[in-house]
């Protein structure tokens, strides 16, 4: 008897487990360990020293030069041993950190993605298909955080408290939420819907609820139907960068549609 209560136990365990598992999201998270030095060359770099990572999720990017040219990077192709692709990607959320006195007043320090196409220097197309979800070359000038589509007027700056704009220099630590889907009817259909949302770090995810600050592309193109790739870095292409500089991505996250 006891055997069987014991069976039936393990029967309702599997069982459970098995619930569980199908219910729970489809999530990925990506690996940061794709050199493509032709990324850092579109961007006008001189020196540049790809950081890898081996722990799927984060990354660590540390500018080892105070040299005027002289950039730091890495790059995700494959989120649980596959390409992302743009069709899949329902949200993206992440942590982004950089202290306070790591980095000059100019730092230009980035985490954006735009399409790979599985090529050297992916479908770069001088910006036209990038999305910003941190960036410090934005309205505010450099150094001003800011998010969402690159250096046009569609970029939102993050403000603090005091009306000023967020800078790198003083540092930041905040969570990203990034939510994707395509417009199925109207004038845009097949256009993107894009929502780019910051909040504080110790949220899981950012809403309407609990926002700091939120940019978004209303109807992002059609031409994003494409595997993407994930880029953290920091830019000394246009002022000398600060030797030790920091930009941390943690507990990134992929959630795909269902």
């Amino acid at each position: 008897m006891q055997k069987i209560i014991h069976i039936l136990f393990g029967t309702l365990v599997l069982l459970y487990f098995n619930v569980a598992m199908s219910a729970s999201p489809n999530t990925c998270q990506p690996l940061f360990s794709h050199q493509d030095d032709k990324v850092a060359q579109n961007n006008g770099c001189s020196l540049i020293d790809f950081q890898s990572s081996s722990t799927p999720g984060s990354a660590t990017v540390v500018m080892n030069s105070s040299t005027q040219g002289a950039c730091a990077y890495t790059t995700a192709v494959q989120c649980g041993g596959t390409d992302i692709n743009m069709k899949e990607i329902a949200a993206i959320d992440f942590n982004v950190k950089v202290p306070g006195g790591k980095c000059s007043p100019t730092e230009w320090v980035s985490v954006y993605m735009f399409p790979w196409c599985n090529q050297s220097g992916g479908c770069w197309d001088q910006g036209e298909r990038e999305v910003d979800f941190v960036e410090t070359t934005g309205p505010n000038g450099a150094g001003g955080f800011a998010s969402n589509w690159d250096a046009r007027n569609f970029q939102v700056p993050w403000i603090n408290k005091g009306g000023g704009s967020v800078r790198v220099n003083t540092g930041a630590s905040q969570h990203i939420t990034f939510t994707s889907s395509q417009i199925t009817t109207g004038k845009n259909q097949g256009k993107y819907q894009w929502d780019t949302w910051v909040c504080d770090a110790s949220e899981s995810k950012c809403d309407a609820s609990n926002e700091l600050w939120h940019a978004y592309r209303e109807t992002g193109p059609t031409i994003f139907n494409e595997t993407m790739m994930i880029v953290v870095d920091d830019w000394g292409v246009h002022n000398p960068p600060k030797d030790g500089c920091t930009v941390e991505v943690t507990d990134m996250v992929i959630t795909k549609h269902q």
